[in-house]
């Protein structure tokens, strides 16, 4: 992990993975702390990501989200 950067990490009962990452400005993250954004990766019960992360994320949509992948 990135200095200064931060992670959250989740695995459902139905295998798949969210991670959840957000970092200081000029870290080559999307997602920045302290503007409640967050670049998010899914990651399939095989483990493979899904083909590109999700930007900018608030976290109303990151739980939207959660929601959608617990349904899979």
């Amino acid at each position: 992990m990135l200095p200064g950067a931060c992670q959250a990490r989740h695995t459902f009962g139905n295998g798949w993975t969210i991670s959840v990452v957000a970092g200081p400005e000029n870290s080559g993250l999307h997602g920045r702390i302290g503007q409640d954004t967050f670049e998010v990766a899914v990651i399939r019960p095989n483990g493979n990501m899904l083909e590109d992360v999700i930007v900018w994320q608030t976290p109303v949509q990151i739980t939207s989200l959660m929601h959608l992948i617990e349904m899979l």
